[in-house]
C-alpha cells in the first residue's frame, strides 16, 4: 500500500544529522556506527489502523491515546480529580460558572517550528464549539471567545456546567493543532493534511493499516522523551499480538485502546514469567445494552428477570482467574457521586428470574426451552465486537447459557469494529448489545450524556431515553453546589438501578506485558486515553 510520510523538511534534517536517528539512508535504521550511541526504538502493537491522513483533532477518527501524545489540550486530566495546568498555565472562573480566562505557556511551538499563541487557540475553538458532533460535551456550548492578548484567552459558555474544565482535558476535540495542518478554507477551517501538534510526539511515517512511527517532538516544551523512535504495527487479532511478543517482534502489548490482552494469554503470559506484566484498576464498566424498540425490553419485569438471571461474581471467578470483578450497579465505587444506595445491581436468582418472566405473561407453551408471548419467542440477537476486547467472545457465551437458564434464547453476532459502532449507535441493529461505559474523567457526567440522551447521528440514545431521566441529567450538569450536585446525582442514579435500564456483568482491569529485557521505565498512565506515561520510556 502507498506509504504517507508526514515528516517536514527539518525532521528530514535532523534525521540525517542523527538527532533522531542513527543511520540515515540505511536499510536498517536501528545501524549505528562505531563509538555512536544505538538509536533506542521500542515497537508496541495496536489492534487498529492509526487513522494517521484522519487525525484531526476536531473529528473522531483514529485512536484516543494518539491525540494525547501529538497535540496538547489547555489543561490535562492529572488523576484522582486533579487538573494540570498544560498549554495553559493557569485559569479564573467567574462565580456565575460561565467565564473561563486562560493565561497561556509562552515559548510554545508547534512541531513545525511556528509559535502557539491566543490566535491558534482561537482558530481552534472555532472549529469544534456550537458544533453538533460534540453535543455530549457542555464546554462546546460557548457564548463569546476572544484573545485578549496573545497570551490571554478568553471564554463565555453559555450555561456555568461543572464539568467545564474536566472536559477540556479530554483527547478530542478539545485539542490544539497547528493551521498548518489544514489546506484551503470551509467551516472546519479547512481540509485536513496532516497532524501538527505541540504534543511531545510527531509522526514520521504511515503506512495505512500496517504501522506508523512517532518521533520527539524537538520544539516540545515539556519533559522530552527518551526514545528516539516508536512504532506502531497494526495486528488486530489478540492471539496474534502475543504471538509478537513472544517471538519479539514487539516490545509491548497491551491497553484497552492500544491492544488488549485477551484474558486467556494474560494468564499463560503471568505463569510464564518471561515478561514483566503491569496492571490496574480501570473505572470502566462492562455492561449490556437493551435496544428500547424491542417490545419485551419495555416490561421492566424482562429487564429485571434477565438481571437476576445473570451469575455476575462467577464471570471473574469461573472465567478469567479473579482478574477484574463482577458488576454490581453500573458504576464502579470510585466513580464520583456513586454511593452503595444510589448505584446497585442484582443478585444471581434464577428462580426469581423465571417467576417475573411468568408474571410478564411468557411461557414455555411447547417446551422448546424458548418462552413466549402472543406469539413472540423470547428470543434476541446478542451483538458484539471482539476487536477491543477479546474477552467479550467469553462472557457472551457464558450469557448465552446463563439466559438459556430462565427459557430466553440468544443467537451471538460477532462483528468488526466498524460494524459494531455502526450496529450501536447509527442503525441500532440489535436486540441486546455487549457495551462498556467510558471511564477516567468521562465518568459520570460525559458517559451519562453518552447513554441516555438523544444521539444527533441516529435520532435516538445510545442505551436508553428517558425524558424525566436525561432532564436530571441536564439539571445535574448545570448545578455549582456540590452538596446539592449529589442530591441530583442520587436521584439520577437510583433511577438507572431500579428501573434495571443496563445490565452491568463485569469490572474490568487494565494490563500490559513488557520485554523486560529491553525496556525500562515503563509506566501505567493516568488514565485509559493516556495509557502509558510514554515519555518515561527508555532502552536498556
Amino acid at each position: 500500500m502507498k506509504k504517507n510520510n508526514y515528516v517536514t523538511i527539518m525532521i528530514a534534517c535532523l534525521l540525517c544529522a542523527g538527532l533522531l536517528f542513527t543511520g540515515c539512508g540505511k536499510s536498517d535504521s536501528t545501524a549505528s556506527k562505531p563509538g555512536e550511541e544505538k538509536a533506542k526504538e521500542i515497537v508496541v502493537a495496536i489492534y487498529r489502523d492509526g487513522a494517521i491522513d484522519k487525525l484531526d483533532a476536531a473529528s473522531y477518527n483514529g485512536p484516543h491515546f494518539l491525540y494525547k501524545m501529538v497535540y496538547d489540550g489547555l489543561v490535562e486530566d492529572g488523576g484522582e480529580g486533579k487538573i494540570l495546568p498544560q498549554l495553559a498555565t493557569s485559569w479564573d472562573i467567574s462565580p456565575d460558572g460561565k467565564t473561563y480566562t486562560f493565561k497561556l505557556r509562552q515559548g510554545v511551538k508547534f512541531s513545525d517550528g511556528t509559535d502557539f499563541n491566543a490566535a491558534a487557540v482561537i482558530f481552534n475553538l472555532k472549529r469544534w464549539v456550537n458544533n453538533d458532533r460534540h453535543a455530549i460535551l457542555t464546554a462546546v456550548n460557548v457564548e463569546s471567545m476572544e484573545a485578549v492578548d496573545d497570551h490571554t484567552v478568553k471564554i463565555v459558555f453559555k450555561n456555568g456546567s461543572y464539568p467545564i474544565l474536566t472536559e477540556l482535558t479530554y483527547p478530542r476535540p478539545v485539542r490544539f493543532l497547528s493551521p498548518a495542518s489544514l489546506a484551503g478554507e470551509g467551516k472546519d477551517g479547512g481540509q485536513f493534511i496532516k497532524p501538527v501538534g505541540t504534543g511531545p510526539w510527531m509522526v514520521a511515517s504511515y503506512t495505512k493499516e500496517q504501522e506508523f512511527t512517532l518521533v520527539p517532538n524537538p520544539y516540545y516544551w515539556g519533559e522530552k522523551p527518551k526514545i528516539n523512535k516508536i512504532t506502531f504495527k497494526v495486528i488486530t487479532d489478540g492471539q496474534a499480538r502475543a504471538l509478537a511478543l513472544q517471538s519479539g517482534e514487539i516490545d509491548l502489548l497491551g491497553g484497552d485502546l492500544i491492544g488488549k490482552i485477551p484474558m486467556e494469554t494474560l494468564l499463560e503470559l503471568k505463569k510464564a514469567g518471561k515478561f514483566a506484566i503491569h496492571t490496574k484498576e480501570t473505572m470502566s464498566s462492562h455492561f449490556i445494552a437493551f435496544n428500547q424498540t424491542v417490545e419485551a425490553f419495555n416490561d421492566k419485569n424482562v429487564r429485571l428477570a434477565m438481571n437476576y438471571a445473570i451469575n455476575k461474581p462467577s464471570i471473574a471467578t469461573n472465567l478469567f482467574d479473579n482478574i477484574g470483578s463482577g458488576a454490581n450497579g453500573l458504576y464502579q465505587k470510585g466513580v464520583p457521586y456513586i454511593t452503595d444506595a444510589n448505584n446497585y445491581g442484582f443478585s444471581n436468582d434464577k428462580e426469581k428470574a423465571r417467576q417475573l418472566l411468568e408474571a410478564a405473561g411468557y411461557q414455555d407453551t411447547n417446551g422448546d426451552g424458548i418462552r413466549e408471548k402472543n406469539g413472540r419467542k423470547l428470543e434476541f440477537t446478542f451483538v458484539l465486537s471482539t476487536g477491543e476486547f477479546p474477552e467479550w467472545k467469553q462472557m457472551a457465551e457464558f450469557v448465552q447459557s446463563e439466559f438459556a437458564a430462565v427459557g430466553i434464547r440468544v443467537n451471538l453476532k460477532i462483528l468488526d469494529k466498524n460494524g459494531y459502532e455502526d450496529a450501536t449507535m447509527n442503525t441500532k441493529a440489535f436486540d441486546l448489545a455487549l457495551m462498556r461505559t467510558s471511564s477516567d474523567s468521562w465518568v459520570p457526567h460525559g458517559s451519562l450524556l453518552e447513554m441516555f440522551s438523544i444521539l444527533s447521528s441516529s435520532k435516538a440514545a445510545k442505551v436508553w431515553y428517558d425524558k424525566e431521566l436525561y432532564d436530571n441529567i441536564i439539571q445535574t450538569l448545570h448545578t455549582l453546589d456540590p452538596a446539592e450536585r449529589q442530591k441530583n446525582y442520587d436521584k439520577v442514579f437510583s433511577f438507572i438501578s431500579e428501573e434495571a435500564l443496563t445490565i452491568p456483568i463485569y469490572y474490568p482491569i487494565t494490563s500490559f506485558a513488557v520485554n523486560n529485557d529491553k525496556i525500562q521505565g515503563f509506566e501505567i498512565g493516568v488514565n485509559s486515553y493516556a495509557p502509558v506515561e510514554w515519555q518515561k520510556l527508555d532502552v536498556k
